[in-house]
């Protein structure tokens, strides 16, 4: 496991999404009911973790390393991915270098309701999830998986854009 992957993993130790209250409560915990095909992207130095446990299966794909899960596995084994969800700290190039803007991931705006309903994180989680993603940012290959997920998101919100205007 990289450095940087250790430190974001730290920085989101003690950090939820709605503090001490189980955000899960809010939708029956539905962003952790998997099959045999939901999974989420494991960052750069994450999948070494992961390689051996029997309960994930590593799946490469375009590109990219998913963590195949069956919705069921000890808190503290969660990859970044779900420890930041519902939030995703995104990328922004600035004159002072790549910061952290920390957004709802729009992947889940039909099954979470904090997303749908953009009902406020608890602000330690945000800066906890700030924090890690300014971790990401130190290694090359997270860094860029971080910009092309901005880039999905951007592309999602303007479909959704496009779609809402059309009768």
């Amino acid at each position: 496991m990289t450095d940087a992957i250790r430190d974001a993993y730290s920085a989101l130790r003690k950090a939820a999404p709605l503090g001490a209250q189980d955000c899960g409560k809010l939708c029956g915990a539905c962003c952790c009911k998997g099959s045999g095909n939901d999974g989420m992207e494991l960052f750069h130095g994450e999948e070494v973790r992961y390689a051996a446990d029997p309960g994930f299966t590593v799946r490469k794909a375009d590109g990219r390393t998913l963590l195949i899960c069956t919705g069921h596995c000890r808190r503290q084994d969660r990859p970044l991915a779900c420890r930041m969800y519902p939030l995703f700290p995104m990328p922004v190039d600035t004159p002072d270098g790549t910061q952290i803007r920390v957004v709802y991931d729009v992947r889940g705006a039909a099954s979470c309701p904090m997303v749908r309903e953009q009902i406020p994180a608890d602000p330690r989680f945000v800066r906890a999830v700030r924090k890690a993603g300014l971790y990401l940012l130190r290694d090359p290959e997270n860094e860029r998986i971080l910009k092309e997920t901005a880039v999905l998101f951007e592309e999602l919100v303007s479909f959704a854009q496009k779609i809402k205007k059309e009768p």
